[in-house]
């Protein structure tokens, strides 16, 4: 599952590995602002983003794969030992919230914080569209 990114997050979590940086980080996932005729949203994904990051792991596939892409055999290694150590904190799934509001906060060490981003992003946004409007 933890390649449910992309590239750029990679190359990012590459940097910060070979500059030796894996200090905590911490990001908030919000909405910053609300569609035409709409007053709130209705917070989801929840579910899908805990599974995620319950089981980011890589696998030799894709380990390969990134060996291919240039990324080098010491951050590969970091990546085959990868799992996410980090806190989590959440508003409940069905929450309804406003913009600007935080909706997941991740505090994690960088390079797991930087990897877990794409992928929450593209679930809770698509889930919270879809529960809002089903509301």
């Amino acid at each position: 599952m933890a390649m449910l990114t992309d590239l750029y997050e990679l190359t990012m979590c590459a940097s910060y590995f070979e500059s030796r940086k894996n200090e905590l980080a911490t990001f908030d996932l919000f909405i910053r602002k609300l569609p035409p005729n709409r007053s709130y949203y209705v917070f989801a994904g929840l579910e899908q983003a805990l599974l995620f990051l319950k089981n980011m792991k890589f696998n030799t596939e894709q380990i390969n794969y990134l060996r291919e892409q240039g990324f080098k055999e010491p951050f590969l290694t970091h990546l085959k030992r990868l799992m996410c150590s980090g806190d989590v904190w959440a508003v409940p799934e069905g929450t309804v919230v406003f913009p600007n509001e935080p909706l997941i906060r991740i505090t994690a060490p960088i390079i797991e914080a930087q990897i877990v981003e794409s992928f929450l992003l593209n679930t809770v946004n698509l889930q919270t569209m879809i529960a809002t409007k089903a509301s």
